[in-house]
């Protein structure tokens, strides 16, 4: 995995199947992450930033369920890996299989919602 990943509420101990070096009051590493694992048991101010990440990403899904799909159902049957996807919004009734990079088309400022 290269970046971060957490949970929120939950306890870091609902991460599983990795190797963690637990030594950081703050964080958890491991060999498997090229980043950090964090949760609300770790110590301040991570707590405080996970509570903030929880709340945007709630306003980030209430602001994409309002939004009209642009760019057709389902595209690919799901498999998207591979494509090239232009600024829009993409819905899909099936889960979404990213089995090789994708591609975004657009600037700085163009949003994209899967």
């Amino acid at each position: 995995i290269t970046g971060n990943i957490s949970v929120s509420p939950a306890a870091g101990t609902y991460m599983t199947g990795f190797n963690f070096d637990k030594s950081s009051p703050q964080f958890w590493t491991s060999s498997q992450i090229n980043g950090f694992a964090l949760s609300p048991t770790h110590s301040s101010p991570v707590p405080t930033i996970l509570t903030t990440a929880v709340s945007d990403m709630e306003t980030a899904y209430a602001d994409a369920s309002q939004r009209t799909n642009t760019e057709g159902y389902n595209i690919g049957a799901g498999n998207i890996g591979g494509l090239t996807l232009t600024t829009g919004v993409y819905t899909f009734n099936t889960d979404i299989n990213i089995g090789v990079d994708i591609k975004f088309s657009g600037d700085a400022d163009d949003v994209f919602i899967l």
